[in-house]
Formats: C-alpha cells, sequence, structure tokens
C-alpha cells in the first residue's frame, strides 16, 4: 500500500540529518552513562554496566518511537515513524523489531540503511522488519495523517 494523496515519504537526506542530529544528544547521554556506571564500578565500566548502559539508551529511544513516533532528530525534521499499512502509530512490538533491524541494516556495509535508495516505499531493512514507513508530515502538522 502506497501513501494517500498529501503524505510524503521521507527522503533519504532527511532521514541522514536526522540520524546525524540524533548523534548530538546519544552520544553525551552515552558518555553520561558510561560515566555513572564506571563510577559505580570503582572506576572501570564492567560487562554489566556496559550491557545496563546499552539498555537504558534503548529504551529511551523506543520510548520516544512509541509516544511521539520518532526520535528528537526526526520530530525537529518534521518526521514521522508509522505503520506501513495503517499509517497510525506503530505497536511496541513493531518498534522493538525496528531497533533489532538497526543492526541488521548496519552490519553488510550499511547496505540495510542504503536500501531506501531503490525501494519504491523508501524502505530500510529496520522498516520492513518492523512494518513501518519514514513519512513527512505537511507543514504545521505535529502528527502523522492516519490511513496510509
Amino acid at each position: 500500500m502506497m501513501p494517500q494523496q498529501g503524505v510524503e515519504l521521507a527522503s533519504f537526506g532527511r532521514r541522514l540529518a536526522a540520524q546525524l542530529l540524533d548523534l548530538l544528544w546519544l552520544m553525551p547521554l552515552s558518555v553520561l552513562l558510561g560515566t555513572i556506571g564506571a563510577l559505580a564500578n570503582g572506576g572501570e565500566l564492567s560487562l554489566g554496566g556496559e550491557m545496563m548502559a546499552n539498555v537504558i539508551g534503548t529504551l529511551i529511544v523506543l520510548l520516544f518511537w512509541l509516544e511521539r513516533q520518532g526520535t528528537p532528530g526526526k520530530l525537529v525534521l518534521g518526521l514521522r515513524i508509522v505503520d506501513a499499512e495503517t499509517g497510525l502509530p506503530p505497536r511496541f512490538g513493531a518498534l522493538v523489531l525496528r531497533y533489532l533491524g538497526y543492526l541488521i541494516s548496519a552490519l553488510p556495509l550499511c547496505l540495510g540503511y542504503f536500501w531506501m535508495l531503490w525501494d519504491p516505499r523508501r524502505q530500510t531493512w529496520h522498516d520492513k522488519m518492523g512494518r513501518t514507513l519514514v513519512v513527512q508530515l505537511p507543514q504545521g502538522s505535529s502528527r502523522a495523517p492516519n490511513g496510509l
């Protein structure tokens, strides 16, 4: 199913820009969580501390996706993650699959991210795994339109 008239799929450039914007808050957050983990362990980051920092970071991203349909980078650029079939906000399980798909998208030289360049629905591999689309909101809108 293709988007309704007036609903635009997000471009590669806008999605890349959103990812770069997200690095501006994710990197300091990762450093902060790692520092807290190291301090709690007497100055060294343990494997458990590193795993906990990653889990916290993952939960924060998932909560943004669940509550706002995007991370701060996507929100700033007017992008939203929607269910590919309904246009509604994706369910939590789909968002978890989408997040796990980030790893798969990155593995073969980031081919899964570039896949959207020739996909008719501009889906990356993680979009396909989560059955999501990333759409560009119309000017002045804060929520993705329903019923793609």
